[in-house]
């Protein structure tokens, strides 16, 4: 009789020591659905829109910049945004690798405190070097919470609710996009140029605060960093951006050298900077190129659309600014797809959303000419602005949910230095087509659209091949 006493005792023992309690549960498993917290390392995780915030101000300041500044020349004055870019851009590939080291969550955190820094040294720059310094030494920070933010909110949610996530995560990234203008604007005007680089400060230190609250430390398999490849990698992004931005064409060769020998030293080497599992994964694959080609449209719609409303139809820049801020109030649909995508997968909303913002460019080489149509306009804006932002953030989950969790910083490191690559590409062609800087000719703004459309219908093939994954539907 007391054997199989001892031997129920044991049973239950063990059924005890494999079941989790309910308060050791991880978050995304709470079968009563997420939890707050969860919900809140996703806002804090959006927080890295202020870069969304941070451009878009420097944009409205650029022309006060350059009356503070009477004797810098204006190619000068471009590497304020150059070599935030080009910083940010050489120093993603490393931040993946070193994320997984010292953990996400810690990275997150010393990027913030150190954008916020470099901000105040900008804003009080007494000289051009100093601020252009500056804005390199911010781009570099923001590579840092960059490449984390995702990976640290995403592992809260389960497969079949991260669309949503990314979804909500998109509404900031509009947000950002509404508010930059308006509230830069404002600020610059009632005080000068240098509110626009304390703008993006608030939202930081809240964000620093918060995050080891709500957040959890997480990190990926922790390797050697390769430093060697990191001079390839980073040095092959930073001399394409050269190229792009500032057309230095002769340092091309160098660029695809530098890039080349990255992609071997990824393919051969022990600890590469991004591990070669990541660019295995199919949707990984198809998803990153159609982020390609989307953020090169969007960018060459960005650039030609207020050039068009200017020079052609003659409208005021305030005129042109609330025209570009109908897309984006649409943007906010990304919630509504992402949840479409959580339910019936990705390749639906991606291959849809790219014909939809195709039709609305379409619309605009076909019915936009010299005589200006309010009507018209807005048309397109509608069809374009709910294609555009069913395509953006999404575009993005779709490559990292494909991903296991631990591979997440290095994918996204990767993901994201391409997309910050071809913006800047969609942006340089796309005032390479337009050509002189008061050009007003319709021909030649109807090809930018061309170019921008066939980028969108370009993401919309590439996702038609995009493979159906059962994990975001475990009931499947």
């Amino acid at each position: 009789v007391d054997q199989p006493r001892s031997t129920k005792k044991s049973r239950q023992a063990t059924v005890f020591a494999i079941v989790p309690t309910a308060g050791s549960l991880p978050q995304s498993a709470d079968p009563q659905g997420l939890t707050g917290r969860a919900w809140l390392g996703l806002f804090v995780a959006s927080m890295s829109y202020v870069l969304v915030l941070d451009a878009l101000a420097i944009a409205v300041a650029f022309p006060e910049i350059e009356r503070a500044f009477p004797s810098a020349a204006r190619t000068t004055l471009a590497w304020i945004t150059t070599g935030f870019t080009i910083a940010i851009a050489a120093v993603m590939l490393l931040v993946g690798q070193l994320a997984d080291r010292i953990g996400w969550r810690r990275t997150f955190v010393i990027g913030m405190v150190t954008f916020v820094c470099f901000a105040l040294v900008g804003a009080g720059a007494p000289n051009v070097g100093v601020l252009i310094a500056a804005r390199v030494a911010q781009g570099a920070s923001a590579a840092l919470f960059t490449v984390t933010a995702f990976p640290l909110a995403l592992p809260a949610f389960p497969l079949n609710r991260r669309g949503t996530a990314m979804g909500w995560i998109g509404v900031g990234g509009a947000t950002a996009a509404l508010l930059g203008p308006v509230v830069g604007g404002t600020l610059i005007t009632l005080t000068s140029w240098r509110a626009g680089l304390l703008l993006p400060i608030p939202l930081c230190v809240l964000a620093a605060v918060v995050a080891p609250r709500v957040l959890d430390e997480r990190r990926g398999d922790a390797r050697p960093i390769d430093l060697f490849g990191f001079l390839l990698g980073g040095s092959g992004a930073a001399t394409l951006a050269l190229v792009i931005l500032q057309r230095w064409w002769l340092l091309s060769p160098a660029a695809v050298l530098l890039l080349l020998g990255f992609g071997l030293r990824v393919a051969r080497h022990r600890y590469p900077l991004v591990s070669p599992e990541v660019f295995r994964d199919r949707r990984y694959l198809w998803a990153s190129i159609s982020q390609i080609a989307t953020q090169m449209s969007i960018f060459a719609w960005f650039f030609s659309m207020p050039l068009f409303l200017v020079n052609v139809w003659g409208w005021s820049t305030f005129a042109s600014g609330v025209a570009m801020a109908v897309p984006m109030l649409l943007s906010f649909n990304s919630v509504l797809a992402g949840r479409y995508a959580d339910l019936r997968g990705y390749r639906t909303v991606l291959v849809t959303g790219g014909l939809i913002a195709t039709s609305g460019l379409v619309w605009w080489i076909i019915a936009l000419n010299r005589q200006p149509s309010s009507f018209t306009l807005v048309v397109g804006l509608i069809v374009f602005g709910w294609g555009a932002g069913q395509v953006g953030v999404l575009g993005m989950g779709a490559a990292l949910n494909s991903l296991d969790d631990r591979l997440l910083a290095e994918g996204n490191a990767a993901l994201q230095t391409n997309r910050r690559l071809v913006q800047g590409l969609g942006a340089a062609t796309v005032l390479a087509i337009l050509g002189s800087r008061d050009t007003s000719s319709l021909a030649a703004f109807r090809w930018a659209w061309t170019f921008a459309a066939a980028g969108y219908f370009v993401s919309a093939i590439v996702m038609w091949w995009y493979p159906p994954d059962r994990r975001e539907h475990p009931e499947a």
